[in-house]
């Protein structure tokens, strides 16, 4: 059996050459491992196909990226492993789909009774939002609706009154060519947020940790793109056994609601009115210093390379590859 490796290069450190260099040696040292870095569906189709011919039936992909071409945001992968039936490494098309739409993630959470923000879609530069906006009250939180990695994020994005946020809704429209997504902002004199990452397998393995916004030097409690991007990010670990135990709850129950598959990372806030979550990321970050691995270790004391070994042979077990 060979595990294909996609590799998927961008401007983020957990698609970067380094990344995916640790995750090959990692997974090279128990299986065999090919990788393949193209932005043609094509030629990954004829490559796999390539294996296949030469007497290797079970082919397992290792992939951690949305897109072949993210620039142009071409090439779906996991709507093409899905159509070739190839088994794969995290979540369905459909449901990476659900994830990277924060509105229809909010929606299906609300359905399902899990608690997240108030909030409604700006989809036109000229929407006439100010009923909506009053009714949930300001300030409130904008940001674009599919975009991930906290792109369109900033301290711009908390707006006051309804000019601030016509401002906001018209940069995003402009410049992502997407609607916006405006919400409740939550965030009081008890706010706290926190990052819970799932590793499936027997048992589930959680990593809850809170943001340390003290530690990090920013004017605003929130998880900015620069702040990703500069690498400025801290976070924490939870003493407290009762939150600890909400969140992981609150974590199993989105990743059951959204059908996630193998690992996810949810973002919650809690205010003195309980707790919120955010959105749900189906494809965390996975390099050696994101959250969901730095939390691993952090917790359960698990380095990078067993964590991404765990991670390849629990998918594997879920689709029958191995015992």
């Amino acid at each position: 059996m060979y595990i294909v490796l996609i590799k998927s290069y961008s401007d983020k450190p957990w698609r970067s050459p380094e990344t995916y260099q640790q995750i090959e040696t990692s997974l090279a040292q128990k299986w065999q491992v090919q990788s393949i870095e193209t932005q043609e569906p094509t030629e990954l189709a004829q490559f796999i196909q390539s294996l296949r011919n030469h007497g290797n039936e079970k082919i397992f992909v290792f992939n951690i990226a949305e897109y072949l071409d993210e620039s142009r945001k071409q090439g779906f992968i996991p709507g093409l492993l899905d159509e070739w039936k190839i088994p794969h490494l995290g979540s369905t098309a459909e449901t990476v789909l659900t994830a990277m739409n924060k509105a229809k993630t909010k929606t299906l959470l609300k359905s399902m009774g899990i608690p997240t923000p108030q909030f409604f879609i700006a989809e036109t530069v000229g929407c006439d939002c100010h009923a909506q906006a009053e009714k949930i009250g300001y300030p409130l939180f904008v940001k674009p609706l599919n975009e991930g990695g906290h792109i369109g994020i900033g301290d711009h994005s908390i707006v006051h009154n309804s000019d601030q946020m016509h401002t906001e809704i018209n940069n995003i429209l402009q410049t992502y060519k997407e609607p916006a997504l405006v919400e409740e902002y939550i965030d009081d004199a008890g706010m706290r947020e926190f990052s819970v990452g799932i590793l499936y397998g027997e048992p589930n393995l959680f990593t809850p940790v809170e943001i340390d916004f003290d530690a990090m030097p920013t004017k605003t409690r929130i998880l900015s793109f620069e702040s990703a991007e500069d690498d400025i990010e801290r976070i924490k670990l939870i003493d407290d056994l009762a939150v600890k135990e909400s969140l992981i709850k609150l974590t199993q129950d989105t990743f059951n609601a959204v059908g996630a598959k193998d690992y996810s990372r949810v973002d919650i806030r809690m205010n003195t009115k309980g707790y919120y979550v955010l959105e749900i990321n189906v494809m965390p970050g996975l390099g050696p210093y994101s959250f969901l691995p730095d939390a691993a270790e952090s917790i359960h004391g698990m380095s990078y390379e067993p964590l991404i070994q765990r991670l390849a042979a629990c998918a594997m077990r879920r689709h029958h590859l191995i015992e």
